[in-house]
Formats: C-alpha cells, structure tokens, sequence
C-alpha cells in the first residue's frame, strides 16, 4: 500500500502513515488504506497491540487539503469521520507521536488509548481557522484529555501544544529521544501485549465507555461538521489554505 505500511512483530502492528511529502496528510486512497490496514489488524488473532505513527519527521496533517475531491470517489458522498478506523479497533493502539499532529492528525492520536511523543511533536487543531470544525472526534476527546482551558484554547484559539506540555498537562505518557523512540514504544507494546488478550478487549471497552460515554458527543460533532461542510466560509477557508492568502470569512 502506498500511503500506509503494515508491519507485525510477534503480537505487535505496526502502521505507519507513509506519505511524508505531504507530512502523512491523508487523501482518500490513504484513507481507503487505512482502513484496511485496520480491519486486517483486528481480525488477525495474533495481533494483541497495534502502534500508529508516521514516517519522517511528521506524525499527521489530518485530511490532504492540497487538492479538490474527486466527486466519483467513493469516500466522497459521505465521508467517513477520519478516525473511524481507529474507533472500531477492539485492541489496544499506542499513537507513537514523532512530529505534528495537525487537524485530523491531532484527532487519531486522540482516538488512541495512550499516546507518547518525541520532543519534537506538537499538537493543534487548526480547523475553525479555515471555516469548519474538528470532526473527528476532536471537540469531544480533547476535553477528556487535556484540562477545560488549556483544550479550549487550542480548540477555539489554534494554540499549538508543544510535546512538553503536552506531558505536563498528560496528553501524552512520556517524551523519548528520537534515537530511541521506537525501541522505547516497541518496549511498551511489548508490555502491553503480554497481557491476557481477552483481558485488553475487555479493558478497552470498559475503557472506551469511560472516555466516550454513550457517543452522542461525538454523533453531534458529526453533525455539526456536516453542517459547516456545506457553507461558504468552509469552502472559502480551503481555497485560502491552497493559494496560501487569508481567508475572507462572510458568515455563511
């Protein structure tokens, strides 16, 4: 797969998001493949743990808005939120962050039961600045995981978090080194997958219920994102983001 590569060590996944020119944006083949790489995951019964991140130096830039959709695309009618694939994975999921989390990036890293960071990661959700809104579950988790006015600023103001402080307020479990990152998360998947395996399917419901309650936070973020994906000021903000200019927001 292009946009996406699968590896597995002993009950360990590994997917990487692989499209480093476009700081693992996501298009919709990427998308397609994503999910995929997933379903393919979950169904494998020798797979107890799986660990997200991206190749290069970015984690993810969320949705690939460098170009139009392609109307015929099958994804196109009615998109699927971004992170779906990672909310029906039955199985523990570690975002290993190695770089930006921007948009849509910031919102798999939430989807994921626990996240740990190089110094160079950054989190932000930059999406009301080009007319719509998290829709990913970003309005929702970021409340979860960050406190109300630190998760406010960052969703109403594009503050960006630094992988500093994003261990100081407990987004993320721990910081390491670039040159030992992923011997440090591989260390914790190991942990992790020596586990009882119906143990972690059953802790990660239990935990899931506990972080997203009954969904309907995030069924109306969904809506929400609809909503503003029909209106003019969503359309302006991504032209805008295209031809790198200001956006000329008209409130409707």
């Amino acid at each position: 797969m292009a946009g996406v590569i699968v590896e597995t060590a002993d009950a360990v996944g590994w997917v990487t998001l692989d499209r480093p020119e476009q700081r693992n944006a996501l298009d919709l083949d990427a998308r397609l493949e994503l999910t995929e790489s997933f379903r393919a995951l979950d169904a494998d019964p020798a797979i107890r743990v799986v660990v997200l991140t991206g190749a290069g130096t970015s984690f993810c830039a969320g949705t690939d808005l460098s170009g139009p959709q392609d109307p015929e695309h099958p994804l196109a009618k009615d998109p699927q939120r971004l992170a779906q694939p990672l909310d029906d994975f039955t199985k523990p999921l570690i975002a290993a962050v190695n770089g930006a989390a921007a948009g849509g990036g910031f919102e798999l890293a939430l989807a994921a039961d626990l996240r740990v960071a190089t110094p160079f990661a950054k989190f932000l959700l930059p999406e009301l600045s080009i007319g719509s809104l998290p829709g990913s579950g970003g309005t929702q988790r970021i409340f979860s995981a960050l406190p109300s006015a630190i998760a406010g600023e960052l969703l109403f103001a594009g503050r960006v978090l630094s992988a500093e402080d994003a261990l100081r307020f407990g987004l993320v479990s721990d910081i390491h080194p670039v040159g030992v990152f992923v011997e440090r998360v591989g260390e914790l998947a190991d942990r992790i997958a020596s586990n009882a395996p119906l143990s972690l399917i059953a802790a990660k419901r239990a935990a899931r219920v506990a972080r997203d309650g009954d969904g309907s936070g995030l069924a109306l973020e969904r809506s929400l994102w609809a909503q503003l994906a029909a209106s003019h000021d969503r359309e302006e903000g991504r032209a805008a983001f295209r031809e790198k200019r200001p956006p000329r927001f008209e409130g409707r």
